[in-house]
């Protein structure tokens, strides 16, 4: 393996890289494998270290393209040969993205303690160094290793220290690393629960990544944007974001970003009542190979599958699809969606009046809210355990508990769930013949029924879909015409 070229001097490399920066992965590996074929015919060598670090780049890039570690495998293969060969790549800051790879190849293979230790080596060469992007990237990689290891205080901790010394940078080399960070930040108040926070950052790394024209990271922070949307309830900026994540992965075949953009339009659409068109994305989602989504976005298609089948009134397809949300989020450890899945369980077991296996999955849900406070079902739990206790003539208890599941949907502005907490609080007060408040109950829930189908949530979203789609179509044309 030759050490002599330290540049990217040999044109092949150089067209290797071109598409790389293009995201063009296929012709970038082609050029890759030209260059080293001329390079064993004419000189029975490898590829130069530089080569090899491009080479790497170019294979880890595959990685997160395709979530699979035969890529980051075979990258840090070659990055372990070039640091058996050549000591000094270990120990000095011109071998910079050397170390950054390493820490990469680790990351994408879930290798959390050997990727730490790499990038708390790249900090303390670069801090001894004085090389303050190489700190920057070192935390930033630090806050992610950490958020993974759900250690939110530390992936804070880490990601405000990189943005600090970000504060003093304007080169360009700078750009890459502040938008790593704010979406590092973003996902952060994601998991918070502050969703102005997670949402101003990750418009902030979507203004930025435009504007340097970094292809991938205005991807990831239009996919990022879209998922917080999505929380926010504020569906027309969702689809939005979602749709142009879903364009611009289609147009560089980023397959993972493809499938979760497909996964986050599919649960717009179920937010707004439009489940046949959900079903459409959450099947093509569910065709595409497994290891594309990870496992928290597994269970949450699994459960908006079931969610759709349930309000399509398909019962028996939608249980199948609560059990293995319930088994999958067991086995992750996803207690929110664990919550979620099984409310609906108890949903569908009091349609088919399995009183007692619905109280069942109740009260697990309710085991879960004391663990980790409220969350998404919950409304729903509350609702159906009302539900529940008035078909068990147990009305005293059924009110409490309605009441309590009509306001965790107002809070949580689960228009659906409220209106069916309403129609039992009606039901309720007919049985127990106080008519006065039944005919209250009636009329609050007919007025909110009227109103929430008349809403034109779906109807907005439907129509900025359509219009994208066109917009597409005419810049393919336009394309055309110019060649």
């Amino acid at each position: 393996m030759s050490t002599s070229e330290n540049e990217l001097t040999d044109a092949t490399l150089l067209l290797a890289k071109e598409h790389l920066h293009n995201l063009d992965l296929e012709q970038a590996l082609l050029a890759i494998d030209q260059s080293l074929e001329k390079r064993q015919q004419d000189h029975g060598s490898d590829l130069s270290v530089h080569g090899n670090l491009l080479w790497a780049e170019i294979l880890l890039t595959k990685g997160r393209f395709l979530r699979d570690t035969s890529f980051p495998t075979l990258a840090l293969t070659k990055l372990l040969a070039l640091k058996e060969i050549i000591p000094s790549l270990d120990k000095s800051i011109a071998f910079l993205p050397f170390y950054l790879l390493i820490g990469e190849s680790y990351f994408q293979l879930e290798n959390r303690g050997k990727a730490k230790a790499t990038y708390e080596n790249i900090l303390q060469i670069s801090t001894e160094n004085n090389h303050e992007l190489g700190e920057i990237q070192a935390l930033n990689g630090l806050a992610k290793l950490a958020f993974n290891s759900k250690d939110m205080e530390a992936s804070l901790n880490f990601s405000n220290q990189s943005l600090e010394l970000l504060i003093q940078h304007t080169d360009e080399a700078a750009y890459a690393a502040l938008v790593d960070n704010y979406l590092i930040q973003s996902v952060i108040f994601l998991q918070k629960r502050d969703l102005s926070q997670a949402i101003n950052f990750a418009e902030r790394a979507l203004q930025i990544s435009k504007e340097r024209k970094l292809k991938e990271w205005t991807l990831k922070a239009s996919l990022l944007a879209g998922r917080i949307a999505v929380q926010l309830k504020d569906y027309v900026l969702a689809i939005s974001y979602l749709l142009a994540a879903k364009a611009d992965s289609k147009a560089i075949n980023h397959e993972a970003h493809f499938s979760e953009a497909l996964l986050y339009i599919g649960v717009i659409y179920n937010e707004v009542f439009h489940y046949p068109k959900s079903l459409i994305y959450l099947n093509l989602v569910e065709a595409a190979p497994k290891k594309l989504l990870r496992p928290t976005d597994q269970v949450l298609l699994l459960n908006f599958l079931g969610k759709s089948y349930f309000l399509s009134a398909d019962i028996e397809k939608a249980e199948q699809y609560f059990l293995a949300a319930e088994s999958l989020a067991k086995q992750y450890q996803v207690k929110p969606a664990l919550a979620f899945c099984l409310a609906y369980l108890g949903v569908i077991n009091s349609s088919k009046s399995k009183f007692n296996k619905a109280l069942r999955y109740a009260k697990k849900v309710n085991n879960i809210r004391e663990q980790i406070g409220d969350v998404d079902g919950i409304q729903v739990n509350l609702i159906n355990l009302g539900s529940v206790h008035n078909k068990l003539e147990k009305y005293s208890e059924s009110i409490k508990l309605t009441s309590r599941g009509i306001a965790a949907a107002k809070r949580m502005k689960d228009g659906l769930a409220e209106i069916r907490g309403y129609q039992i609080m009606a039901e309720i007060f007919r049985k127990r013949k106080d008519f006065k408040s039944a005919v209250m109950y009636q009329m609050i829930y007919t007025k909110f029924y009227e109103d929430f189908y008349q809403r034109n949530d779906r109807q907005q979203v439907s129509e900025i879909e359509h219009q994208f789609t066109i917009q597409q179509l005419e810049k393919k044309i336009a394309n055309l015409q110019k060649k």
